[in-house]
């Protein structure tokens, strides 16, 4: 009853507008649509990438990361520092290891170095072409991703 006197707020495009006793359509007032498309360049099957915690006992388990590898249980890893975290290999005499359940299991003596302690989570990240691990504690993750963010914001020009 009423119902004609009240005009939607955003009428559709296409419908017909009532001009007295003329109808007209509206499809002309209707924007092109503009669809921006951003190339997105492959992702490189060279890191396999796996967010855990450490236990009371050093292992950090995660199986994807290591299976990446293509570690087996029983390999010593040697660690070398790495922007805030330590980058692992494979060598004879390590402290670091690969346990019988094919787990990581770093050394105290790089637990300390990394400032990790049991509960703490580490983010682990295999490099299939260099065939080594690093293991990253989150403060050093916050700091790598607060670096980029920065380094984005100065690039686009805003303050």
């Amino acid at each position: 009853m009423n119902a004609d006197i009240i005009t939607p707020l955003t009428p559709d495009a296409t419908a017909s507008i009532d001009r007295g006793s003329r109808f007209e359509s509206s499809a002309h007032a209707a924007f092109p649509l503009v669809e921006l498309v951003y190339p997105t360049p492959p992702r490189e099957n060279r890191w396999t990438y796996g967010l855990r915690r450490v236990d009371r006992n050093g292992r950090v388990i995660d199986k994807s990361v290591v299976a990446a590898l293509g570690w087996c249980a029983g390999l010593r890893l040697c660690g070398m520092s790495a922007g805030g975290g330590v980058r692992l290999t494979v060598c004879e005499s390590g402290k670091n290891r690969i346990t019988s359940d094919r787990d990581l299991r770093l050394a105290a003596r790089t637990r300390r170095a990394l400032a990790i302690a049991a509960g703490d989570q580490v983010l682990l990240v295999a490099d299939t072409q260099q065939m080594a691990m690093t293991v990253l504690p989150l403060r050093a993750v916050d700091r790598l991703v607060g670096e980029a963010c920065e380094d984005n914001h100065a690039e686009s020009g805003q303050s």
